[in-house]
């Protein structure tokens, strides 16, 4: 292991100062308990800020606590609010700060201009005999907020990913420009070709720019507060069960629903 040299010396100031005993690990104040918030709490205080973007972080937590949803005893504080609303994207700019970037929201007027994609991680399956973790993969149409396809995989990578791909092209035809992450599974060189060979633009997202993301990430949310919670062990059975009763939500109430973003307009008319 490597040891940087200010460690070093701050060390033998410490060793100085109180022996031995001052080199020993301090416990932490809060030692025990936990430094991360519930899934679904985070996705409950997500979902009001991106819902009301001028609620202030004392705001969203009066507005998360009159929900009655939180945890008894959970205390929500400021600073691990906004951290993780800064996170997100979604924290509301300082009022008079300027800056040369523009997040207002955007919508492409015409279907697959552009999909979008991500993989989030969901429940544990049997797959080969054993208990895994599935990974949803899912497509996003920008414009009508429409998906094309999305399923949970074994995995996360290519191999995993490009059937996903082949699936939402047969359904909804293929997309002019494909927006998806960094990650090696959207670097191969297998999905570059195949997106070549169908005349579709990949685009890769900025790295650490969530808001470039934020319709994805939102889709991924509502499936968290929505679908998760709501599985019970005959759709935890296997990855076959888990995706049937992945795609009747999505047809039967996803599509359905009236979709702020479009202005109360469900997904499947426009």
């Amino acid at each position: 292991m490597r040891v940087a040299p200010e460690t070093i010396r701050h060390w033998l100031r410490a060793y100085r100062k109180g022996g031995l005993e001052a080199l020993e690990p301090r416990v932490r104040a809060d030692h025990g308990h936990s430094h991360a918030l519930p899934r679904e709490v985070s996705d409950l205080l997500l979902a009001i800020k991106d819902d009301k973007r001028d609620l202030s972080v004392q705001l969203v937590i009066r507005e998360a606590i009159a929900t009655g949803k939180l945890p008894e005893g959970l205390q929500l504080a400021p600073s691990t609010l906004h951290r993780l609303l800064s996170r997100a994207g979604i924290m509301a700019k300082e009022p008079g700060t300027p800056t040369s970037k523009d997040h207002r929201r955007f919508t492409f007027e015409k279907a697959g201009d552009p999909w979008m994609s991500d993989v989030m991680h969901g429940p544990a399956v049997p797959v080969g005999g054993r208990k895994r973790k599935a990974y949803l993969i899912a497509f996003i149409d920008d414009a009508t907020r429409v998906v094309p396809y999305a399923a949970f995989a074994p995995s996360e990578n290519t191999a995993a990913f490009l059937p996903v791909l082949k699936e939402a092209v047969l359904r909804r035809g293929a997309p002019r420009r494909l927006f998806v992450d960094n990650g090696s599974a959207f670097r191969s060189h297998q999905l570059a070709l195949v997106c070549a060979k169908l005349g579709i633009t990949l685009i890769h997202a900025r790295a650490y720019h969530p808001q470039a993301k934020g319709k994805m990430e939102r889709w991924f949310r509502t499936v968290r507060l929505q679908l998760l919670p709501l599985l019970q062990p005959a759709d935890l059975a296997s990855l076959d069960a888990l995706n049937r009763r992945l795609w009747t939500w999505v047809e039967g109430e996803y599509h359905r629903s009236p979709h702020r973003g479009l202005d109360g307009v469900a997904a499947q008319t426009r």
